[in-house]
C-alpha cells in the first residue's frame, strides 16, 4: 500500500483559514437570498419562503415532524387537502430536509427553522467540495482553490434553479455523490478509519436526501467492486459492507415506506411517455455543447479537468480517475436521455449537469493549481480566489456587480406573504368556517410564488380541495378545479345538479375562483353567492359561498370533533337505517384504522360520478357510539 500523503490540512493547517473564508463568503452570498441587507434576522423571522415548492415542503415537513413526534414515522394521513391523502416519502420526497429541521425543533410551525436549515444546507457546498477534493488526493491549497470553484458553481443558474424551486433534497444528494466518488477511490488506495467514517457518513446522508440518486450509482459501484475486490483482504470487504450498512440502516425506517407507497407516484396510462431512440440519446456535437454551456466557464472547466485527470493518473490515483470518469459519463448519459425523452421537463438535463460539473471540478481544481504552480502563483491564486468571493459575498454594492462578474446568480427568494395574499387569508378566515372545505381554483402556470397556497391550512385552519400542488402526480390529486375543469371535466359540460352533487360528495362550502371560466360558471350556480372580490398576483379572485347543508358526514349522523394528520375523531355517532356512516373522506385500505375495533371500515363509491376513481370511507356501525376514532397506524 502506498504511503499516505503529507500535504493535507493536518500538515498545512493554515489552509484551514481558506476553508473558513469560503464558508464566510458562502454565508454572505446565501444571506442575500433572504434580503438585500444580508441580515440574519431575515432568516430567523417567521416569514415563509414562497419560491418554488418551498411552501409545500414546509407544509409537509411540519406534518411529518408532528407525526414523527407522535408515532415515530413521517408518513401520515392529511385531511387538510384533497379530502384526505397519504403524505409519504414518495409524495413529497423533497420535504425530507424540512422534516429533519422541524423534528429537531419540536415539530412546531416555525418557518424560521426551515430557513435556518436551508441556510445551513447552502453553507455545506464549499465544505463538501473541499472534502471531496481531499478525497481525490488534492493538496490542501488545491482543495481550497477547488472549493472556491465549487462556490462559483453552486451559484450558477442551474443550481440556483434547484434552490429557488425547493429541490434541496436533490442538491444535498448531489453533494453527497461529489464527496463519495473520490473517497471511494481513496478507500481503494488507502483504506482506513478516516475513509470509512467519511464514506459511511456521506452514505447515510445521501440515502436520506434522495434515494433515487443513490440507486443511480449502482452500476458504478458494482464495477468498482468487481475491479478492486479480487485484490483486497477481508478487512477491506468488511469495511465496504459496513459502509453499505451504515448508509441503509439509519434510513430503513422510512425507506420501507418509500418502497411501500411508490405506486402513489406512478403516472396514469394516459400519461405514458414513450422511450427515446438511441439516435436521439446520442444526439449531435451541438447537443453536448449545450450541456457544457449550462454552467459558467464550462469549456474552461472541461479543459482543466482533463489536465487534472492526467495529473491524478500520473500520481497513482488511478482509482479516483476511473471513478470520476465513470460517474461523469453516467451523469452525461442520463442528461442526454432526459433531454431526448419526449414529454420530460425541458430543463431536466439542465438540472443534472451541475452534478457532472461538480465531478469535473475536482480534477479541474488540481489542473488550475498545477498551471498556477508553474508560474509560482498557486498559493496566491487560491488566496485571491477566496478573498474575491468574500468581497462578492459581503461587500457587493447595488446591482451586485462583483457577483455578476464572477457568474454568481444569487437572486433573492420570495419571502413572506404579499399584501394581496394577506387579504385573501383574512377573507377566508372571515367568510368561511371549519364545517366544510374550500374548493380552490388552481392555475397550472408556475409564476413566482405560485405554491404559497400550500400553507393555507395553517394560516386559515380550513380544509381545501386543490391549492397544494397542481402537478402532484398522484391519484389523490385527481379531484380539483383547474384550467376550467372540475375533476378533469370542462365546467361548461357540468349541469347545476352535477356541481351540487360534487359539492355534497366533497363537502364543499366555498369556491375560490381565479379564472374567468370558473368565475362565470360558478356565478351562474343558483346556490352560489359572492361574498368577496379580491386580487392576488394580478389575478382577480371571487369567493363564492354555497347555500347548502355543510357536513363531513354524508350518511348517518355524527359530530366532526377534530382532524389531524394522525387522528380523526367523531362523537355522538349514530348510523343510518342500514347501520352505516359515510364520511366525506378518502378511503385508505393501508394504514388507516378505526376504533372501536368492532367497527368495520370499507370503501364507498360515488354512485353519481362513475368517472371519479376515488372512494370515500364507509363505516359499519352496530348502533349509537359516543366516540369513533380513525387513527393512522402506518403498518
Amino acid at each position: 500500500m502506498d504511503e499516505m500523503p503529507t500535504d493535507g490540512f493536518r500538515h498545512r493547517p493554515l489552509w484551514l483559514l481558506g476553508v473558513v473564508g469560503l464558508v464566510f463568503a458562502q454565508a454572505g452570498l446565501a444571506l442575500a437570498l433572504f434580503g438585500p441587507d444580508r441580515s440574519f434576522a431575515a432568516v430567523l423571522d417567521d416569514r415563509p419562503v414562497l419560491s418554488g415548492r418551498h411552501p409545500l415542503h414546509l407544509y409537509h415537513g411540519i406534518l411529518g415532524a408532528r407525526a414523527f413526534h407522535d408515532q415515530a414515522t413521517t408518513t401520515c394521513y392529511d385531511p387538510g387537502f384533497q379530502a384526505g391523502y397519504p403524505k409519504t416519502p414518495v409524495f413529497d420526497g423533497g420535504c425530507r430536509p424540512a422534516e429533519l429541521f422541524l423534528v429537531l425543533s419540536g415539530g412546531n410551525f416555525r418557518p424560521g427553522v426551515y430557513k435556518i436549515g436551508l441556510f445551513v444546507c447552502l453553507l455545506l457546498i464549499p465544505v463538501a467540495v473541499v472534502l471531496a477534493a481531499r478525497g481525490a488526493g488534492l493538496p490542501a491549497g488545491a482543495a481550497v482553490l477547488t472549493g472556491a470553484g465549487g462556490v462559483v458553481l453552486g451559484w450558477s443558474w442551474p443550481v440556483c434553479r434547484l434552490i429557488e424551486d425547493g429541490e434541496i433534497d436533490f442538491l444535498m444528494a448531489g453533494l453527497g455523490v461529489i464527496v463519495l466518488v473520490p473517497w471511494l477511490g481513496r478507500y481503494a488506495r488507502w483504506y482506513g478509519v478516516d475513509s470509512w467514517l467519511v464514506l459511511a457518513g456521506v452514505a447515510a446522508a445521501g440515502w436520506y436526501a434522495h434515494p433515487v440518486v443513490w440507486v443511480g450509482l449502482t452500476p458504478v459501484l458494482i464495477g468498482y467492486y468487481l475491479v478492486y475486490a479480487p485484490r483486497r483482504e477481508l478487512a477491506w470487504h468488511l469495511g465496504l459492507a459496513g459502509i453499505l450498512v451504515a448508509g441503509l440502516a439509519p434510513n430503513l425506517w422510512w425507506l420501507v415506506d418509500w418502497a411501500r407507497y411508490w405506486w402513489l407516484r406512478q403516472p396514469s396510462p394516459s400519461d405514458h411517455i414513450p422511450l427515446p431512440t438511441w439516435e436521439a440519446i446520442l444526439g449531435t456535437p451541438g447537443d453536448y455543447g449545450t450541456l457544457i454551456g449550462y454552467v459558467p466557464w464550462g469549456g474552461f472547466l472541461l479543459a482543466t479537468g482533463v489536465v487534472g485527470l492526467i495529473v491524478l493518473w500520473r500520481s497513482g490515483n488511478r482509482a479516483v480517475v476511473g471513478l470520476l470518469v465513470a460517474v461523469g459519463l453516467v451523469t452525461v448519459t442520463i442528461a442526454r436521455i432526459l433531454a431526448a425523452w419526449p414529454r420530460m421537463p425541458t430543463d431536466a438535463a439542465e438540472r443534472l449537469i451541475p452534478l457532472t460539473a461538480g465531478i469535473v471540478a475536482l480534477p479541474a481544481g488540481l489542473g488550475v493549481w498545477k498551471l498556477l504552480d508553474r508560474l509560482w502563483l498557486a498559493p496566491a491564486g487560491a488566496v485571491v480566489a477566496v478573498l474575491g468571493l468574500v468581497l462578492a459575498g459581503w461587500a457587493d454594492g447595488p446591482g451586485r456587480p462583483l457577483a455578476g462578474a464572477a457568474g454568481l446568480r444569487a437572486d433573492p427568494l420570495m419571502i413572506g406573504f404579499s399584501a394581496d395574499q394577506e387579504e385573501v387569508i383574512a377573507a377566508l378566515r372571515e367568510h368561511t368556517t371549519v364545517d366544510a372545505r374550500i374548493l380552490w381554483d388552481d392555475t397550472t402556470d408556475t409564476r413566482p410564488g405560485w405554491n404559497w397556497t400550500a400553507l393555507l391550512p395553517f394560516h386559515t385552519d380550513r380544509a381545501y380541495i386543490g391549492g397544494f400542488d397542481h402537478d402532484a402526480g398522484m391519484e389523490f390529486s385527481f379531484c380539483g378545479l383547474r384550467d376550467g375543469k372540475l375533476n378533469g371535466r370542462p365546467l361548461d359540460e357540468l349541469s347545476d345538479a352535477s356541481l351540487a352533487q360534487f359539492c355534497t360528495w366533497y363537502n364543499v362550502g366555498w369556491v375560490v375562483c381565479r379564472s374567468p371560466v370558473a368565475t362565470e360558471r360558478w356565478g351562474r350556480l343558483p346556490m352560489a353567492r359572492p361574498v368577496a372580490r379580491l386580487k392576488e398576483s394580478g389575478l382577480p379572485i371571487m369567493i363564492y359561498a354555497l347555500d347548502r347543508p355543510k357536513s363531513f358526514i354524508l350518511q348517518g349522523k355524527a359530530k366532526w370533533e377534530s382532524a389531524s394528520p394522525v387522528r380523526i375523531t367523531l362523537t355522538d355517532v349514530v348510523p343510518d337505517a342500514n347501520g352505516e356512516v359515510w364520511l366525506s373522506l378518502h378511503y385508505m385500505n393501508e394504514g388507516l384504522r378505526v376504533y372501536p375495533t368492532y367497527i368495520r371500515m370499507v370503501e364507498a363509491k360515488n354512485k353519481d360520478r362513475q368517472d371519479d376513481p376515488l372512494s370515500h370511507i364507509r363505516l359499519w356501525v352496530p348502533g349509537p357510539i359516543p366516540r369513533v376514532t380513525l387513527v393512522w397506524e402506518n403498518p
